[in-house]
């Protein structure tokens, strides 16, 4: 018994790691990408254009390492090969300085980068799930490693800026170790059985979930995502303009991912009371008033802002990764948060970084905080009532919460 528990103790301590080091490795180039593009004198549209090769990616690329892992059910192998390729793919980013040379690595990183969130999210829920261990906790590694590293490495980047892409491509060198540390039957998962409903193309969305709710789901995480992203993507570019440097940018961010800890804390205890889509809708709504508060154009109101962080970002990201996972046919766990990915990480963030560019050159950056937030209240508030009335004719409780919180 005592060895038992010993064993399931490592489990868990690896994979609480391996998340952390997920988001440690992004916390060291991923915030501070548009300030560095700004001070290499690009443009807000070539900011916008330059941070659009990622979601692209998410939507052609991303699924492709999704199916072959899941058809393979060799999550081990294809989670690794994805971090190894980001590693490596990093070091392009000293090719050169021009819009050319950034648009090349951009799109040397994203054929990788893009993976390695929704295949290491797949494994890491469904061995929480196994050890029957509270998702929640083992992603607050993530968000403490995140806030931790991005305050530091502000003021580390504010005299060697460029050194971002050497220092997070050993960070996922690491990851990579952790990875390798993962029992051997990661590489020995279940394959999907159900062929009738397979269609052989990743974005089949029949052949991966089980519930029809999950369209509200992506609904909602586009909508959040669009003025996420916009919100993400211009914040660095923001706060050069605002006359500030990378330490407040690092500062800023490391608000941002400090505030996720309390809503992780309670996320059990109200998507029991309230039922996952609510939350998630309620979250989404909340990003307009999040674009609200940054348009005020003073740090004192990016700060308000980064403190929402929580309430939005994690109430969404949490609630749809948990969700889908809940929802999806044995043996399309990795196409399932794929999907989910393609959605945000994907057209969403496509939408909200080259309409964002545009807009900001068009009118400024403090309006276009204010449009942006108005246009997410709108789209949000019609999903949510479009929800309630579809519960409503469908005679479901849409608030129910989900087995994993009830068990």
């Amino acid at each position: 018994m005592y060895k038992r528990k010993s064993c399931e103790s490592s489990s868990i301590w690896l994979l609480l790691l391996l998340n952390s080091f997920v988001y440690i490795s992004t916390a060291l180039y991923s915030p501070f990408l548009s300030a560095y593009y700004r001070q290499n004198h690009l443009s807000s549209t070539q900011i916008g254009v330059l941070l659009t090769v990622g979601p692209l990616a998410s939507v052609f690329i991303q699924p492709f390492w999704a199916r072959l892992s899941d058809k393979s059910g060799k999550a081990r192998k294809y989670a690794s090969f994805v971090v190894l390729g980001a590693a490596i793919s990093l070091y392009s980013f000293y090719l050169g300085t021009s819009f050319i040379s950034f648009l090349l690595a951009n799109l040397f990183l994203a054929i990788f980068s893009t993976s390695v969130l929704p295949m290491t999210d797949a494994i890491v829920i469904r061995n929480a799930n196994r050890l029957h261990f509270n998702y929640a906790f083992i992603r607050m590694g993530g968000t403490i490693g995140y806030a931790a590293m991005v305050y530091a490495a502000g003021f580390f980047l504010r005299r060697h800026p460029s050194a971002q892409f050497a220092v997070a491509s050993f960070s996922y060198l690491f990851l990579l170790f952790l990875l390798r540390r993962l029992p051997d039957s990661e590489d020995h998962q279940p394959v999907f059985t159900k062929q009738s409903k397979d269609k052989g193309h990743p974005l089949n969305i029949s052949g991966i979930f089980k519930n029809s709710n999950v369209f509200f789901v992506l609904v909602f995480a586009f909508i959040y995502q669009v003025g996420a992203s916009f919100f993400h993507t211009f914040l660095g570019v923001y706060v050069i303009e605002l006359g500030y440097g990378q330490s407040q940018l690092g500062m800023l961010n490391c608000i941002q991912a400090l505030s996720e800890i309390p809503i992780l804390l309670i996320m059990k205890k109200f998507t029991r009371k309230l039922g996952a889509l609510n939350l998630i809708a309620l979250a989404t709504f909340l990003m307009g008033f999040r674009l609200f508060a940054a348009s005020g154009g003073s740090l004192i109101w990016l700060i308000l802002a980064q403190a929402m962080q929580g309430i939005t970002y994690m109430v969404v990201h949490f609630g749809c990764a948990t969700y889908i996972a809940e929802n999806v046919y044995e043996g399309k766990a990795s196409q399932g948060q794929s999907i989910l990915y393609i959605i945000q990480a994907g057209l969403a963030s496509i939408i909200g970084n080259t309409l964002g560019g545009r807009l900001i050159d068009f009118l400024g950056i403090k309006p276009s905080f204010l449009w942006a937030g108005s246009a997410i209240l709108l789209l949000s508030g019609i999903t949510w009532i479009i929800l309630i009335l579809y519960a409503q004719r469908k005679g479901q409780r849409f608030d129910c919460p989900s087995e994993q919180y009830t068990s």
